[in-house]
């Protein structure tokens, strides 16, 4: 899947996580989450979900924690093993004992005291800047709290959680499980009280001016209020993989007999340690969170639909009986291929194992008797013309249909994030505008007027109320701003509004530097994509389109080399550079200017360097696999 799209699904899962309508399981999102960290994506930098009434700040970042996902029969030791060694070293003494508590599956929440009094209750938001929900709790919590030593702010952080059974006994026969209805009720404009008081706050952190101190102090402070139960941090005696996998096995098998909904176990080091370890931009670097397996459920199949792709492929939906899965109602999963379908006689009939493995959309796992299978569509849904299938791909190979380039300028929105257009608004545009960057010229140049524009050839530009948008309105102010809210475009972004088929983020940035004058890297890219590009009549397109942008007042940002001059060497590190003069990782990339380091998977990346030709870690397989050149520390050179 290209990671654009991926990257779109990640942060609109966030979008509606926060505005209390998920669109996926944790487990899901914390696959997605890691596909995207392999692939060096940025958007896994960004705590939480920005919205427009995330206005208030929180004293201290409220970081998420880092993650590990467990597998069937792999509680993933060595992962945790080496997370814990690397804590351990920089503590430099011995570490008699760490802390576990179960991870409660709900919606984070800061209370904040100042001089003892509440001030405000935040949701996590992004993680600097929350939104202020104090109205719906103030009658719960206390006004004043009595805390030696804290006399400026503490920050009480929460998980908001909702008992099983309340939930089964009052909403479930209208939410899909209680996370759901907890995002809600703390997201919704309206205050309802008594909905409010089924909510219990599960204290996780404790926080004296930017200082995180021992949880059980929480107990003082809360005991007379009901909406608190209390902490279920706990004790590890001894800190240690044997005792990490008892844990682990413990709660998993308390899971389903618990009364709030959980996904996994954190683990965190003792209070005295947690200062010098620190946190990085995005967690805290003293827990870690031990995600539960997924769940696999298996239901019957009701029927297959069809949807339409930018690229002209139809792809399969396979329509489920719904089924609860990972704690949320599935009704639809991915059916991959036309193909996929025909072999595996999957239709109505047929029963499945469903999971949320690696997919935003859940996965088929395997098929357990075949279903009755439809003849396949003969004509594209959208244009009319005769589908062709190759025993994999059912297509539509008519290059103007309306529905592809619907689907392109669907995807050139969520790349561009334009505010508030969903694929729909967009649909009707497919008709006039062949790619985005011609949608983008006419919204900047007549979008705002009612008039009608007569062109060179004598047609007439429609206006915008030819496309379901009535002039004036909110939808119409909406519409416009979304597109001259953007004040820059970097090159790359400018070739992917054109919507060619195959070209994504990667190999957009490489032509862009070949068009500005830079050395590009083509490596990793189809031969046919790379040759298009250099079509003088392309080019050409693309340069005078970047050229029409600027004059309408939108910043285009070239791509640049590093500040001496030369093109930027990708590499991805592994092992210790200590052995060859350097302490950290770190200072090793530092004394270069013009190298950036990235995963191994990352299809730029130019090299591994290692500090041992002969291990056989997942890194150097995967360099080989890849043809990435590998290198030691003392031998690289650039």
């Amino acid at each position: 899947m290209d990671i654009k799209h991926l990257e779109t699904q990640y942060l609109k899962a966030k979008v509606a996580y926060y505005d209390g309508t998920p669109i996926m399981s944790d487990a899901a999102f914390d696959v997605l989450e890691k596909e995207l960290k392999a692939n060096g994506s940025k958007v896994i930098e960004q705590v939480g979900s920005k919205r427009k009434d995330f206005d208030f700040p929180h004293p201290t970042p409220m970081l998420s924690l880092s993650k590990i996902q467990t597998e069937e029969n792999n509680y993933q030791e060595k992962e945790f093993e080496s997370w814990l060694s690397k804590r351990f070293q920089k503590i430099n003494e011995s570490v008699l004992h760490m802390f576990y508590m179960p991870k409660f599956d709900g919606s984070a929440i800061n209370i904040i005291y100042r001089n003892n009094t509440l001030e405000s209750v935040l949701t996590r938001g992004d993680g600097k800047f929350g939104k202020d929900v104090t109205d719906r709790f103030v009658t719960y919590l206390p006004k004043m709290i009595e805390l030696e030593g804290a006399e400026d702010i503490i920050e009480i952080r929460c998980e908001a959680v909702m008992a099983k059974s309340i939930f089964q006994k009052k909403y479930a026969d209208k939410f899909a499980n209680a996370r759901n209805i907890v995002a809600g009720i703390i997201g919704k404009d309206d205050i309802d009280d008594e909905m409010i008081a089924d909510l219990t706050l599960m204290p996780v952190q404790l926080l004296v001016n930017g200082k995180c101190e021992d949880l059980f102090l929480i107990k003082s402070i809360t005991n007379d209020y009901p909406i608190f139960p209390g902490t279920y941090q706990i004790a590890v005696v001894p800190p240690t993989t044997n005792r990490y996998v008892e844990v682990l096995k413990m709660w998993e098998k308390n899971r389903e007999e618990f009364n709030f909904q959980l996904d996994g176990v954190v683990f965190s080091l003792p209070y005295e340690y947690r200062q010098l370890l620190g946190e990085n931009e995005h967690s805290p670097e003293w827990a870690i969170a031990i995600k539960f397996v997924p769940d696999e459920v298996v239901t019957p199949v009701i029927g297959i639909k069809w949807n339409l792709g930018k690229t002209g492929e139809l792809t399969p939906v396979v329509c489920l009986k719904p089924v609860t899965l990972a704690g949320t109602t599935v009704k639809r999963a991915s059916g991959y291929n036309a193909g996929y379908i025909i072999n595996n006689r999957l239709g109505e009939g047929a029963f499945v194992d469903i999971h949320k493995s690696g997919d935003i959309i859940p996965e088929i796992g395997k098929i357990h008797n075949p279903g009755r299978v439809d003849e396949l569509p003969k004509t594209c849904p959208a244009c009319g013309e005769t589908l062709t299938f190759d025993g994999i791909h059912l297509m539509c190979n008519n290059n103007e249909c309306v529905g592809r380039i619907a689907r392109k300028l669907g995807a050139a929105a969520s790349m561009l994030d334009l505010k508030g257009i969903a694929g729909k608004t967009l649909e009707p545009f497919a008709e006039d505008f062949k790619n985005m960057y011609e949608l983008f010229v006419w919204v900047l140049m007549y979008g705002n007027s009612a008039k009608k524009y007569k062109l060179d050839d004598g047609s007439l530009i429609p206006v915008i109320e030819a496309y379901g948008i009535k002039h004036g309105s909110r939808s119409h102010e909406i519409f416009v701003n979304a597109f001259k809210n953007i004040q820059s475009l970097t090159c790359a972004q400018v070739i992917l509004m054109m919507g060619y088929d195959g070209v994504g983020r990667k190999l957009s940035e490489q032509v862009a530097k070949e068009y500005c004058g830079l050395e590009p890297d083509y490596k990793g890219h189809e031969k046919v994509l790379v040759e298009m590009f250099k079509d003088e009549d392309i080019r050409s397109y693309i340069l005078n389109a970047v050229t029409v942008l600027e004059s309408l007042g939108v910043s285009i940002d070239k791509p640049e080399t590093k500040g001496d001059g030369k093109s930027t060497v990708y590499v991805c590190l592994t092992g210790s550079p200590k052995n060859f003069g350097f302490k950290t990782k770190e200072e090793f990339i530092s004394q270069f200017s013009n190298v950036e380091e990235v995963s191994v998977t990352d299809a730029k990346c130019n090299y591994l360097i290692t500090d041992d030709l002969n291990s056989n870690s997942g890194k150097m397989k995967a360099a080989e696999k890849k043809g990435v050149k590998i290198v030691t520390y003392e031998n690289f050179k650039i």
